[in-house]
């Protein structure tokens, strides 16, 4: 099997407000990495996850994006140089979309604007710029939910999409948003993007109760977990 190597360098930009690589960014490297391999598998992207190791702060090194092809899937992780640690893994399913679905009429429906900048050259939102979407659609979502959470009580552990069709340039998208489980220290937020009631993109995002003092995992308290629970539908 062969394996491609590809460094990034970092940019302040790449940070969240926890001083964090941004979470989208992960894909974003990932992406870039992907556009130098010679030759991809056949067929438009149909899924794509993403899982989050550990946090990467801002440092001199590059990141290290390492790929490889097996079937029709390309294989990614990331990290710095001089480092054996992994950072995130991504996983890119190439071949087609996935079968439709409609959009959940049980979960609560938002929209959102796409901007010029979404689209990529052939004139779609790009599938790495879809987990950006999801993205701004999962922030306000849990933010009503969970009104007098701490920001940084929670990360985002990983995140699946399914791609159906084309997002092709509207003035907004409809999306909708729902707590699908609850644990003692996770739970999962079900995501669409789409328009006329047709999904053309659908996510499934795991997050993880976290303290920011220790930077480690935590179980949720008794309150979190009813109100989590109480969002369900």
């Amino acid at each position: 099997m062969t394996e491609y190597r590809h460094e990034i360098p970092m940019r302040w930009a790449d940070l969240d407000s926890l001083n964090h690589v941004n979470n989208v960014v992960y894909l974003k490297y990932a992406e870039n990495a992907r556009a130098a391999i010679p030759q991809l598998p056949e067929g438009p992207i149909g899924a794509m996850s993403i899982q989050f190791k550990r946090p990467m702060l801002l440092g001199r090194r590059p990141v290290v994006v390492t790929s490889s092809i097996e079937g029709d899937r390309v294989l990614q992780s990331i990290g710095l140089a001089d480092s054996d640690s992994v950072f995130a893994t991504v996983e890119v399913t190439y071949g087609g979309a996935v079968p439709g679905e409609p959009l959940n009429a049980a979960a609560k429906p938002g929209s959102i604007a796409l901007r010029h900048t979404d689209l990529d050259a052939t004139g779609v939102v790009n599938e790495a710029q879809v987990f950006e979407l999801f993205q701004e659609t999962r922030v306000p979502f849990i933010n009503g939910v969970l009104t007098r959470a701490t920001p940084g009580n929670f990360v985002v552990a990983n995140v699946e999409a399914r791609y159906h069709r084309p997002i092709a340039p509207q003035g907004r998208l409809e999306s909708t948003a729902r707590v699908g489980r609850v644990g003692n220290a996770s739970f999962t937020i079900e995501a669409q993007l789409g328009s006329g009631g047709q999904a053309f993109a659908s996510s499934l995002a795991v997050l993880v109760g976290f303290d920011a003092a220790t930077q480690s995992s935590r179980a949720f308290t008794d309150a979190e977990r009813e109100t989590l629970a109480a969002a369900m539908v």
